[in-house]
């Protein structure tokens, strides 16, 4: 797998403005190729949903992108001085390219229907040490659905919830507690939360070292608080939570 290594060179060098807010900025030594941001594709069977934009049908995969990771994939760059590459790209599953990457990230979990092919291949891919990235699904019923297409990856794991102590709230960015990052349509009605999913939660999927292999952002849109870091309709300080976690999550992602 290409792995994006670096060592922090000095204490905090200086800061920067990211969407209003003060980022820090540290020094880093590179060592490998640049970071790549790579975006599932998955079957979606009977309960998959396509929707019309201005680019066509899109389906639950595609939501966001690939707008959401190259808005980040911008801010990232300046906020740690990793070099990315600049456009984000698609993977299916079962495609042999994925193990040529280290990081991916999956959305839209509620609608996903594995087929036996792509658990088999998502399940090798994990134990190499691979690390996914799951965001944007919310509710009961899209939460069973995923436990349920999980099931076929790894029948003996179940997830845990993360604690606020553990090292991907403090690898990069300090976070005291875990926030939730709505979505644009949620914020367009007042609310923080879609389909139900008032509480936000971080679970992790760990191999038997203790790796955290699958994180997993339950009631949460990362997605929007990228792609709409600019827009006006969506408020400024979530945007600035969503990108410092998508940071510290690819930042522990690379160094564990």
């Amino acid at each position: 797998m290409k792995r994006v290594s670096f060592k922090i060179v000095t204490p905090l060098l200086g800061l920067m403005l990211l969407g209003g807010g003060m980022v820090p900025v540290l020094a880093q030594q590179i060592t490998d190729d640049n970071f790549t941001f790579v975006r599932i594709r998955y079957s979606m069977g009977y309960l998959g949903y396509a929707f019309q934009s201005r680019y066509g049908a899109y389906d639950s995969w595609m939501v966001d992108y690939p707008s959401a990771e190259e808005n980040f994939l911008r801010g990232f760059a300046k906020a740690t001085s990793v070099p990315v590459s600049g456009r984000s790209i698609s993977i299916g599953l079962t495609d042999d390219a994925l193990f040529d990457y280290a990081f991916a990230y999956l959305v839209e979990a509620g609608y996903m229907q594995l087929t036996d092919e792509e658990a088999k291949s998502l399940r090798e891919w994990l134990l190499r040490g691979g690390f996914l990235l799951i965001d944007d699904f919310h509710g009961w019923r899209e939460w069973q659905n995923f436990v349920f297409q999980f099931k076929k990856v790894f029948p003996d794991r179940e997830p845990r919830d993360i604690p606020i102590d553990h090292p991907i709230f403090h690898c990069y960015y300090d976070f005291d507690y875990f926030p939730q990052v709505p979505g644009l349509a949620a914020l367009y009605r007042g609310v923080t939360y879609e389909k139900g999913g008032k509480v936000p939660h971080c679970r992790g999927i760990f191999d038997d070292q203790g790796r955290l292999m699958v994180l997993i952002n339950h009631n949460m849109d990362l997605g929007d608080s990228w792609e709409h870091a600019s827009d006006r309709r969506y408020q400024i300080k979530y945007s600035i939570l969503g990108y410092k976690l998508g940071i510290n999550y690819i930042i522990y992602a690379l160094t564990h």
